[in-house]
């Protein structure tokens, strides 16, 4: 993929010119809209689910310090979600969890706030989520020589499959209801149970009502009295299905916190950047229609591997694109297709963009 000899400058279809005015007014329209989106918070930057409990001589102060608590907290499950051991050990400068504390936007409540008289004053307890600022806490890791990942996955349908020794509907009840939109691997669980491994055409209703990109088999399973978790993606497209097994664990419960750290991991040491310089690459997209255009133009933009994207030419089946990437081939290609966009060979020795799925 390195220096791609093909760039199609023949027009695919020639259309009048006032045709290729309307059809870039268009176009133009359509980025707009996607441009708007890109300044939206980015999830990964919310951590929730977090424990908000302290004692206090009053309430005010019981709420503020169990607050203060758990933005630490988030704090470090944040630079544990961005990064990976490996590179944290590397820093030029130690990664402080109060550090990362002090570049907070925001907090919500995600449930009431109790309070009541204990040995010692008040205690204040609750549930609650800190937002911090990504722009602050992307240039701590850059000062520091982190390597981080903070682009998202591709929402999956997790598939829980039970095998020896576990029921399927107790592994099933681990999953059905559950999501996240805010860890990199995003994902909602499947409401059923699976004895076995269904196939794509099994799961495509579940996939279309959840809205998720592809589904993944969590494969449940025991040896002696601790449980493991088998991941594989179902997708066809991808080189290697098997994303990792993970476990010992103690309870069915921990498994399916274990498998979604892994969700995580796995993706992290995918798309994980830690060499310097770029890429330019020239290349052709591919498409039917103004939906699929707008879905490979939105998963280059949404990439963090890419930088300098230029439309040079547009028809009404195709575009002539440049751009340069950071990182390797392989974690360019498994980056675009977390976000719709396939990278392929073409049949003229080039490389082609199609939205996933376009024949």
């Amino acid at each position: 993929m390195h220096n791609l000899p093909y760039i199609g400058r023949e027009a695919l279809v020639r259309l009048p010119p006032m045709k290729i005015i309307a059809r870039f007014v268009t176009l133009i329209a359509a980025t707009a809209v996607l441009a708007g989106a890109a300044f939206a918070q980015n999830p990964v930057y919310r951590v929730k689910d977090l424990v908000a409990d302290a004692v206090a001589p009053n309430a005010a102060d019981a709420g503020l310090q169990g607050r203060n608590a758990a933005r630490l907290a988030g704090a470090q499950r944040l630079i544990d979600r961005l990064t990976l051991p490996e590179d944290r050990s590397r820093a030029t400068q130690p990664i402080e969890a109060s550090a990362i504390a002090r570049l907070y936007r925001s907090y919500q409540s995600q449930s009431e706030t109790k309070s009541s008289s204990v040995a010692g004053g008040i205690r204040s307890s609750g549930i609650i989520t800190w937002v911090f600022n990504e722009n602050d806490v992307r240039a701590y890791l850059d000062q520091r020589g982190v390597p981080y990942v903070d682009q998202q996955a591709a929402l999956a349908l997790i598939v829980p499959v039970a095998a020896a020794g576990v029921n399927p509907s107790d592994w099933a009840s681990q999953w059905s209801g559950k999501s996240d939109d805010t860890v990199l691997a995003p994902y909602v669980g499947s409401s059923q149970a699976w004895n076995r491994r269904p196939d794509q055409s099994e799961i495509a209703g579940e996939l279309a009502s959840s809205r998720a990109d592809h589904g993944v088999i969590a494969e449940a399973y025991m040896q002696g009295p601790q449980y493991y978790v088998r991941l594989t993606d179902m997708r066809t497209s991808v080189p290697n299905p098997t994303i990792g097994v993970v476990g010992p664990y103690v309870s069915l419960g921990s498994a399916q916190t274990g498998a979604v750290a892994e969700l995580e991991r796995a993706w992290k040491t995918a798309s994980v950047v830690r060499s310097t310089g770029a890429t330019s690459v020239s290349l052709i997209a591919q498409f039917q229609d103004l939906a699929q255009w707008t879905r490979i133009r939105k998963g280059l933009e949404a990439s963090r591997l890419v930088h300098n994207l230029n439309i040079e030419s547009m028809t009404i089946a195709g575009a002539d694109i440049t751009f340069s990437y950071s990182g390797r081939p392989d974690q360019l290609a498994s980056d675009l297709r977390s976000r719709g966009v396939e990278l392929r060979n073409g049949n003229g020795g080039g490389w082609v963009l199609q939205a996933a799925g376009a024949s």
